[in-house]
């Protein structure tokens, strides 16, 4: 008989994306090296997820339903703007980006991995997209191409950071298009 879970999925997926997330090292990670973090065993995880890349694609969904299919409405869509960038392209040290890249090069070798990330991807330039077309940009400005812009150029400024290559704050590219655009 299967003990019942103590431990549901999602805060499970939790606990490993703040292990994965705070990581220093640069080589690649293992259930092994997550599970004494996580509160389980190496096995029970892959009882649970069934490999590695299955917890991966699990983050993968998990990021994709984080993503916002509009504007929230709590504040002005520049300021809203401001905050999603700040909170999701800000890598904390160069360790950190170096790790952040290297995963999603992983990601790319496998098919489902990289359908879950251009699907990710196209939330994401739909949501910027979204909040770029509140925010009084100028006629000529395309939001659609702003949004793909800016997506571009806050990954490029990851691969900066991990080389420690002059990096740019996301606010400050961000404000950096802004005042082109507007």
């Amino acid at each position: 008989m299967n003990r019942p879970r103590t431990v549901s999925d999602e805060e499970l997926l939790d606990r490993i994306d703040a292990v994965v997330s705070q990581r220093s090292e640069h080589k690649p990670w293992g259930l092994q090296d997550v599970a004494p973090h996580v509160g389980m065993s190496p096995a029970g995880l892959l009882r649970r997820f069934g490999s590695k890349e299955q917890v991966l694609l699990a983050l993968a969904r998990r990021w994709i339903a984080l993503v916002p299919d509009g504007p929230r409405g709590e504040a002005r869509p520049v300021d809203e703007l401001r905050v999603y960038v700040q909170e999701n392209f800000d890598a904390p040290s160069p360790s950190a980006a170096v790790f952040a890249l290297g995963e999603l090069m992983g990601d790319l070798w496998s098919p489902a991995s990289a359908a879950l990330l251009r699907e990710g991807w196209q939330k994401q330039v739909r949501y910027l997209e979204l909040l770029l077309d509140a925010v009084p940009l100028a006629p000529r400005v395309d939001a659609h191409a702003a949004a793909l812009t800016l997506l571009d150029a806050l990954h490029g400024a990851l691969y900066r950071r991990a080389v420690s290559l002059e990096p740019t704050p996301p606010d400050r590219i961000l404000d950096t298009l802004l005042e082109t655009w507007t």
